[in-house]
């Protein structure tokens, strides 16, 4: 056997032994007398690969942050005089009667989905990225959240955050709905307020 073909065979050999396709067993069933009571087993391992895939959705499809507005009015106007909607603009006759207004704002919802194929399932949490300001009147404890639905917010208001889970191959899905508390209205000041939250969704 030349060199060249030495090398050819031993290349040949290793390719063979390290190909995936070639795992299966071989083995052989013999009788010398004839006998037919005999086996031969081979055995094959399947393996299957999944990817772990993880998906949350909150508020719009987009790349773009989905914006809430929770604009406080005064409700039914002002108090003894001008019922609401109020006109714009300065020094509009009133008809008030002295009492302080009665503020309120109407929630503002969104649907929020998770899934995951993660063999612990998944869990959403959530987080103040960006604060009010302090002079807004505002804490992140004011603004609440309910929801209606199998995706739990994590936590009944964004000020205290507790994540929550959802289970493995399993679509979860909520509508949230935000809302001022007392304090909130009775605290805030006039002007736009913002605060940022992020929601962050975890494989288990």
């Amino acid at each position: 056997m030349t060199n060249s073909f030495k090398r050819i065979a031993a290349a040949s050999a290793a390719l063979l032994l390290a190909s995936p396709t070639l795992q299966a067993e071989s083995t052989y069933g013999y009788s010398a007398t004839g006998a037919t009571a005999v086996t031969a087993t081979a055995r094959v391992n399947v393996n299957v690969t999944v990817p772990t895939l993880l998906l949350l959705r909150v508020g719009g499809d987009a790349a773009a942050i989905s914006n809430l507005t929770l604009a406080i009015q005064p409700t039914g106007g002002i108090p003894g005089g001008s019922a609401s909607p109020l006109t714009g603009g300065s020094s509009q006759a009133s008809g008030w009667d002295g009492t302080a207004p009665v503020l309120s704002a109407a929630p503002a919802s969104l649907t929020a989905y998770a899934w995951t194929n993660s063999t612990g399932g998944g869990n959403v949490n959530g987080l103040v990225t960006t604060p009010f300001l302090a002079t807004s009147g505002l804490t992140a404890a004011d603004i609440l959240v309910a929801n209606t639905g199998t995706l739990v917010h994590p936590g009944a208001n964004t000020g205290a955050f507790a994540a929550t889970t959802f289970a493995r191959n399993t679509l979860v899905s909520s509508t949230w709905a935000y809302s001022l508390s007392p304090a909130g209205l009775a605290n805030a000041a006039a002007g736009a307020h913002t605060q940022v939250v992020t929601y962050t969704a975890s494989a288990l």
